[in-house]
């Protein structure tokens, strides 16, 4: 009754939760049955409240220490190069050269619609890795937050690549694409007279979808899953809606007024002449196309109403020996012709072009014959501008003649005394037309440069009626190429060469 009695006065002095917060702060000691509450001493508060303190800073310390330490890539110790784990604590040097080998050791896996699978090295691709850069970019993404935080894994590194974009898209168009069915590309064209276009259709490709970015991706992460190639559509590169604008030039030049005057007669070329003076070609792009008219075409139409009114002169050839003594191996005569009718046809061109009526008169006149020397070569060609003939002497004897196709008149070849300075078996040749829009040639043969970038050459792409009838290059004297070909191997570098009107 006591014990009951003691805690119900104590509770009642308390209150029951009053007197357990109050107890819970205190020790509570046991004696022969009776419950004895010891107040703490101000000693014992003290140090109860100083191992709280420690070991809350403890913990905060410890968090501290960790963060510092992801902070400072203290456990940043591996990285991934081609799936070959190594420390990323070694040198700069030692990390290239790991980089060199693992790129050159590297191939990308191409799979093909037919279930076969092919792999390419990074040179295949046009490709290679900048190793100083790649250790740079590893040592900047080592450092990335998401790295420290995974950084019992080792980090992936990324190659960075250098791309040699001609090789790489040559790779492109014939490892990563497979033809089902090629595009068209929309024409234009004169078909008695009327301009026409056909449109164009898509064709349809096995390859990559963004394919530059997917094959640099692929191979600048080391790729080991091989990339699959799908069934995608192959775009035009010329539609009917670009061709539009062409096809309303085209029609402006053939209905521009034209005529001739020679002495009382007048002479108005048809639709189907101009036709033939207008050419369409592709731009290098391959995407655009150009419109111009052949200033030589204009020539050779002037030649051909002119012929009865002309007889043009042959020039008169002639050389010293080195013994002093002196040959005559054409006399030449002298005969008549159009006056200035080069500057007329290459005004009508432009008239042409520029949508303007189109109005000359061509006056005959009496044509003396040019002299032309040359010195006592062993071989040496002569390239008559006016007859468009071109004959290779070895000496004074001619040993073959030639009909060539020289420069139109906006776009003249050279004329003088020069020698063959360079030869090139194959190569395309660029520039600009007289208008100012460029031109792209592709596998010019058999070509003897003698003057800059004038040179005698193979000419693939002109019919031979235009041999020896009509100037049409940007200045190169123009060759079949079987006829071209004997040149250059008939003419060593340093053969003479004189160029005449």
């Amino acid at each position: 009754m006591k014990d009951t009695e003691n805690q119900h006065a104590h509770g009642a002095k308390y209150g029951h939760e009053t007197w357990i917060d109050d107890v819970a702060s205190k020790d509570i000691q046991i004696e022969h049955g009776e419950i004895h509450v010891v107040e703490e001493t101000r000693k014992e508060k003290k140090k109860h409240w100083l191992r709280n303190r420690v070991t809350v800073f403890g913990l905060a310390s410890l968090v501290v220490a960790v963060v510092g330490w992801l902070v400072a890539g203290v456990f940043l110790s591996e990285v991934s190069i081609g799936g070959e784990t190594v420390s990323a604590h070694q040198s700069d040097a030692a990390l290239q050269s790991i980089v060199k080998q693992q790129a050159a050791a590297y191939k990308l896996t191409i799979s093909y619609p037919d279930g076969s699978k092919k792999s390419f090295s990074l040179a295949d691709m046009g490709l290679s890795a900048d190793a100083a850069k790649t250790v740079h970019t590893i040592r900047v993404h080592n450092h990335a937050l998401s790295n420290r935080l995974a950084w019992w894994r080792p980090a992936p590194a990324n190659l960075v690549l250098v791309s040699n974009d001609a090789e790489r898209n040559s790779f492109l168009a014939t490892q990563a694409t497979v033809t089902i069915q090629p595009a068209t590309d929309a024409t234009l064209s004169i078909q008695d007279g009327v301009v026409k276009i056909t449109d164009s259709t898509a064709g349809k490709h096995n390859g990559l979808k963004d394919p530059v970015n997917t094959l640099e991706a692929a191979a600048s992460g080391m790729q080991t899953k091989p990339l699959q190639l799908q069934a995608l559509s192959t775009r035009p590169a010329i539609t009917a809606a670009q061709l539009a604008p062409y096809q309303e030039k085209l029609k402006g030049i053939l209905n521009q007024s034209v005529s001739f005057t020679i002495g009382a007669k007048q002479f108005q070329p048809t639709v189907a002449d101009k036709s033939d003076w207008v050419e369409i070609s592709l731009k290098k792009d391959g995407k655009r196309i150009d419109v111009t008219v052949n200033d030589g075409k204009v020539l050779a139409y002037i030649d051909t109403i002119a012929k009865p009114y002309i007889d043009p002169p042959r020039s008169r050839i002639e050389f010293n020996r080195e013994d002093g003594t002196f040959v005559v191996l054409d006399k030449g005569v002298a005969g008549t012709d159009v006056i200035d009718k080069s500057k007329i046809a290459a005004q009508v061109t432009k008239d042409l072009l520029a949508g303007k009526a189109v109005k000359q008169t061509l006056e005959i006149s009496q044509a003396d014959f040019n002299t032309v020397s040359a010195d006592d070569y062993d071989k040496w060609i002569e390239v008559d501008l006016t007859t468009k003939r071109m004959y290779a002497y070895e000496k004074s004897t001619t040993v073959k003649t030639f009909l060539v196709s020289a420069g139109a008149p906006a776009t003249p070849t050279v004329t003088g005394q020069y020698k063959i300075y360079s030869k090139v078996v194959q190569q395309d040749m660029t520039g600009l037309n007289a208008d100012g829009s460029s031109y792209f040639q592709p596998n010019v043969s058999w070509i003897n440069y003698f003057y800059r970038d004038y040179a005698i050459h193979g000419n693939y792409w002109r019919p031979l009626s235009y041999f020896g009838n009509i100037n049409s290059s940007h200045g190169c004297v123009g060759l079949p190429n079987t006829e071209a070909r004997w040149v250059y191997d008939w003419a060593p570098i340093g053969t003479p060469v004189i160029v005449h009107t």
